[in-house]
């Protein structure tokens, strides 16, 4: 694991990414280094919310350097990781190996997923929706290949967080487009095209999942939050109170979605 981390990823990255700065590189080499301890963070976090993995066929969509589907064939599901960028299939399959788990990585053209309709039990996506440049596409295709009852869970960040999530620069997404170059070269940070960044909110979400054909929609699984902290569920109230999810006002948007009949 530390030669992968160290040689491997740091390689990947710093040739990746040749304009971001050295301290965007290291943050890159570090989520990298924590990548199996967050993912199994997020297994546990699968297992309360959508259920028990082991067993079921997941597909991990955007698997990068292969941490959750790592994680999730540790916990005994039998997964399948999907990747549009050579090095990253490559990686992907090389810290599988070193942690002697053996999910199948695949790769594809970011278009259609190469699998049948109603082939996997759940799908998960984290942090991979910013990164795409159709995603009722996307969110589409998962759809399809997830069984009626399925669920997808998903993660992307809020683009109305006061700290964007990859640049760390405060309100860059509250900023016109036209000016979001400027802002982000005049701190050294890596130009949004490097990384096919976008940025979406809850609501965006919303429309993105309209449902697009005759049989079959995404539908958001209403949760209340775990939070016990006092101002937390104050806030929660207020916003229930005035009829806006509390998801929506999340730093990270964490949602289940649920594939239903129309």
């Amino acid at each position: 694991m530390d030669f992968l981390i160290e040689e491997v990823a740091k390689e990947y990255i710093y040739r990746r990414f040749p304009r971001a700065s050295i301290g965007e590189k290291e943050k890159y080499v570090r989520d990298w280094k924590n990548k199996i301890k967050d993912s199994q963070a997020l297994v546990r976090d699968f297992r309360e919310r959508v259920g028990d993995p082991k067993g079921k066929k997941i597909l991990d969509v955007g698997s990068g350097n292969g941490g959750i589907s790592i994680a999730f064939a540790q916990a005994g599901a039998d997964v399948s990781g999907i990747e549009i960028e050579e090095d990253l299939y490559k990686i992907g399959q090389l810290h599988a190996k070193s942690y002697g788990v053996t999910p199948i990585f695949y790769l594809y053209d970011g278009q259609s997923l190469p699998f049948q309709d109603n082939s996997f039990d759940y799908a998960v996506s984290a942090s991979v929706l910013e990164h795409t440049d159709d995603p009722v596409r996307y969110l589409n295709e998962i759809l399809r290949v997830v069984k009626p009852g399925g669920s997808l869970y998903l993660g992307f960040p809020n683009k109305w967080a006061p700290i964007e999530t990859h640049t760390q620069l405060p309100f860059l997404t509250y900023l016109p487009k036209n000016l979001r170059s400027s802002y982000i070269k005049t701190f050294h940070r890596n130009p949004l095209a490097d990384n096919n960044l976008h940025f979406y909110s809850y609501f965006d979400l919303l429309k993105m999942i309209k449902p697009s054909n005759d049989l079959y929609k995404w539908v958001i699984v209403s949760e209340e939050g775990k939070s016990q902290n006092i101002f937390k569920k104050s806030v929660r109230n207020v916003l229930k109170f005035f009829g806006i999810p509390y998801k929506s006002a999340l730093k990270h948007i964490l949602v289940i979605l649920k594939k239903e009949k129309i």
